[in-house]
């Protein structure tokens, strides 16, 4: 590579990581004087006016506050609901393109309300922000990945009257490490539903004995009316919502608590196997972005993002996983980060 090529590639990551960062936007809440619970029936927002405009819910945890009061005895939080969401075939049509569309599929509908505060909020992350944490570029997806928000919006103004709607800026940039991307080889089998079995016994075991929860799952492929249709690319598309209470006690609920920080959460971990192959793709997020794009500094809070970034990537080495780089697999095998000596790294090439 001569000078010229070196100063150029050095100046397109400079811009483009200029670009990542530059959007002012992390967020969309919409803000209600007093208590939404006494005010207005959002269970009926959730369980039936959402899937009008083609929205799942996938495994919805209301009032996780209670939660925190039965095992910790107290709470700062009047109210505190997870409502992961999915528009399946906006997202499926895209996984087509560029599977890390995963990474927020589903994403949190945040809910929450402060004991000492009169105003509840209701908000989502931005799709810019969800595309650009997994680098994805494609104009195509990009353009119709965030068309799909326009709905929900539409709906969530219309329906909460007299909601003011608030946007909320990214306070610091991204991180450089934005995702933890795996590979998983396997004998596949005659029947990949033995596979699949004895894998998804194996991998939330892994984690329940960590102290996670496995807080939900979605199979594209069977929990929707059209995925064995759209999804002709792949034998498995999963989605894993992935949750620690005293992670989630500790940055959400107490003095200063962070419960805006739920717009993260649960953490999704998405999983593929491309149409015929031995190889189980997996993605997620990492935690850093919510200590960065919410500028996060107390003590507490930061130890347990950077516990549970180094935790669970450990978890993934240890059940066999490799760590690779973060590319749309659909177009090429992504390389390994490290060297793991269990795995024969040169199958990826």
């Amino acid at each position: 590579m001569n000078i010229n090529s070196i100063l150029f590639s050095f100046i397109f990551i400079t811009l483009y990581s200029i670009y990542l960062t530059a959007k002012s936007d992390l967020a969309t809440f919409y803000e209600l004087d007093g208590n939404i619970e006494k005010s207005y029936d959002y269970s009926a927002l959730v369980e039936k006016k959402l899937k009008t405009i083609g929205f799942s819910v996938v495994d919805p945890h209301y009032r996780v506050n209670n939660q925190y009061k039965r095992k910790y005895g107290s709470t700062e939080l009047d109210i505190l609901s997870f409502i992961p969401i999915v528009n399946d075939n906006a997202v499926m049509e895209l996984f087509n393109i560029d599977p890390r569309v995963a990474g927020f599929s589903p994403f949190n509908l945040l809910i929450y309300k402060y004991l000492d505060e009169n105003k509840t909020y209701i908000g989502h992350l931005n799709p810019e922000v969800m595309l650009d944490i997994f680098d994805i570029e494609d104009r195509d997806v990009r353009e119709k990945f965030i068309a799909s928000f326009s709905p929900l919006d539409t709906l969530l103004k219309k329906e909460l009257i007299g909601a003011k709607r608030i946007s909320i800026p990214i306070k610091k940039p991204l991180p450089k490490k934005r995702v933890f991307s795996f590979v998983y080889e396997f004998d596949r089998p005659q029947d990949l539903d033995d596979f699949a079995d004895e894998f998804q016994n194996s991998f939330e075991n892994a984690f329940i004995n960590r102290g996670y929860l496995i807080a939900g799952f979605y199979d594209f492929l069977a929990d929707t009316d059209r995925g064995e249709e759209i999804l002709k690319k792949f034998d498995i598309f999963w989605s894993y919502s992935l949750c620690h209470l005293r992670y989630s006690y500790a940055i959400f609920d107490n003095k200063e608590g962070r419960a805006d920080a739920g717009l993260f959460a649960p953490c999704t971990i998405y999983m593929f196997v491309k149409k015929g192959e031995n190889r189980l793709y997996i993605g997620m997020a990492t935690l850093e972005n919510v200590l960065r794009s919410l500028d996060i500094d107390t003590k507490i809070r930061v130890e347990w993002i950077n516990k549970l970034d180094r935790e669970i990537p450990q978890i993934l080495r240890d059940f066999g996983m490799v760590e690779v780089e973060n590319i749309n697999p659909l177009k090429r095998v992504p390389k390994p980060l490290y060297l793991n000596r269990a795995i024969k790294i040169d199958r990826y090439y």
